[in-house]
């Protein structure tokens, strides 16, 4: 007996420990989603999850970067995943210049991946991965490349930053006469005393379109023209320029090592407002509209006014910026927790463990959370009342939604004056129209008859017709994104 009773309670105990394990799906690698209950609990829901190729017995990931249309995660070997980021639709994978090369994040303009590897700079197809151009560059970089619609900047280990003329390499690219015509491709080149410390910042068009800036160790700014590097203006600080600069309107917003974060007009290099911070401040200041969040080392993050730099709140242990919506702004703390704020007072909202969800990517661009394991497994998160993303740099490709207005204005004012005579103890009109909720005597005699298809029950559908929503949440596939309900088209529409 007391062997049939062990024998019952190791059969309990065994199922007890697998329940946990399979109540998430599973993803390659043995890594775990998040859960949907959590993060429902938290007014978040997954977009979309897929997986990065990576060769997780030597490689790991090492970079995330998004920008309006694509996530392009980026290993150490220096192979990139690309990604739609609005569905997660898997677009191509290739192995950039030689294996373990890679050394600065890539970057993108409209149309091109800019890549560096070794001393090689690669432009590629953001939507297919097909290598537009390669071109050698004259030395090490020192910087990530930075793009407009015209050139590519690089900032070199020895103090200069290079500008190369899209339209020329491409060319030349393609007549087969690189590397031997590489100078051929280099519009301008400008030396500072010591190596350039942040990636550059051309420009966009308006008033400023015509300057670049860029930042050296030397503790210096500079502001140079784009068709003939003649410098516009050069701001110096106490300490080296580290952090990447930031532009706003017709300001730039760089942090020193001096502890101050300054604002300086992009076209006279005159200081604006000043912020002291009292420790180093070596990560990027996130911009989101009128808005700038600062990450200082070991201190609090900070949310100032863009405009006159003035301290609109402030919360210690926060490590890195995610996301922001209208209402909310989505952060990581030092223990590696996705913590909900609320934007305009900053009081935490919640917060959950991101567990092996160790690689983030502050996403200036939209409302959308990106977020990724070391063996490449991503996640798109969102707030679960925004379907579509919404864009914080160019709110002017934000898909335009359908509005409803009553084809006969008449009604209105019919349905307004029947509201005010009831209010006044008046009763309403008789009308030949019947209420909402009444049916025509005809129709409730055969309610089946004229029910539209998509109302009918589950079972009487056929079975590649039932919405996705009714699927467990084992079943859910990668890289295909995940379907709400609420994204089905109604039959009757």
């Amino acid at each position: 007996m007391s062997v049939f009773r062990i024998t019952v309670l190791s059969l309990f105990t065994a199922l007890f420990n697998i329940t946990p394990a399979v109540a998430q799906p599973v993803a390659r690698g043995g890594s775990q989603l998040l859960s949907e209950g959590i993060l429902n609990r938290n007014g978040l829901t997954r977009a979309w999850w897929s997986h990065a190729t990576i060769n997780s017995k030597r490689d790991r990931l090492m970079h995330l970067i998004v920008d309006e249309t694509h996530l392009f995660l980026q290993s150490s070997s220096g192979a990139i995943s690309a990604f739609d980021t609005d569905t997660g639709k898997y677009l191509w994978t290739k192995q950039i210049g030689v294996s373990d090369r890679a050394i600065y994040p890539a970057s993108s303009n409209d149309e091109l991946l800019f890549v560096i590897n070794g001393l090689q700079l690669f432009a590629v197809n953001k939507n297919t991965g097909y290598t537009v151009w390669q071109l050698g560059m004259p030395g090490m970089a020192g910087t990530s490349p930075a793009a407009d619609a015209n050139r590519v900047y690089v900032g070199f280990v020895d103090g200069s930053l290079y500008a190369f003329d899209l339209k020329k390499t491409r060319e030349l690219f393609a007549a087969g006469k690189l590397p031997q015509y590489s100078d051929s491709c280099v519009l301008w080149r400008y030396r500072t005393g010591k190596a350039i410390s942040a990636a550059a910042i051309p420009g966009e068009p308006g008033p400023n379109e015509n300057v670049v800036a860029f930042a050296s160790g030397n503790g210096s700014l500079y502001s140079v023209t784009k068709e003939d590097r003649k410098l516009v203006f050069q701001f110096e600080t106490d300490a080296p320029l580290t952090a990447p600069i930031v532009r706003y309107k017709n300001t730039l917003l760089l942090a020193s090592q001096d502890f101050n974060f300054y604002s300086i007009n992009i076209r006279t290099g005159k200081p604006g407002w000043q912020f002291t911070s009292g420790v180093i401040i070596r990560k990027a200041p996130i911009l989101i509209d009128d808005e700038v969040y600062l990450f200082p080392d070991h201190g609090n993050m900070y949310k100032l006014s863009a405009e006159t730099g003035k301290v609109e709140w402030a919360l210690p242990r926060m490590a890195d910026f995610l996301a922001a919506s209208k209402s909310r702004v989505y952060v990581v703390d030092r223990h590696n927790n996705l913590t909900i704020l609320s934007r305009d007072y900053g009081k935490p909202l919640g917060y959950f463990p991101l567990d092996q969800y160790t690689r983030h990517v502050a996403n200036e661009s939209s409302d959308r959370i990106y977020l990724a394991t070391e063996s490449g497994l991503v996640m798109c998160l969102h707030e679960q009342a925004n379907e579509f993303a919404t864009y914080h740099m160019h709110p002017d490709r934000q898909p335009i939604l359908p509005e409803f207005a009553p084809d006969d204005r008449s009604e209105i004012g019919a349905a307004d004056e029947a509201t005010d005579n009831e209010a006044e103890g008046e009763m309403p009109a008789a009308t030949d129209e019947k209420p909402d909720g009444e049916m025509p005597a005809d129709d409730a005699d055969s309610p089946e008859q004229e029910k539209p298809e998509a109302d009918k029950p589950d079972e009487e559908m056929p079975a590649d017709e039932k919405p996705e929503a009714d699927k467990p949440d084992d079943e859910t596939e990668p890289a295909a994104g995940e379907t709400s309900a609420e994204e089905e088209t109604p039959a009757d529409e």
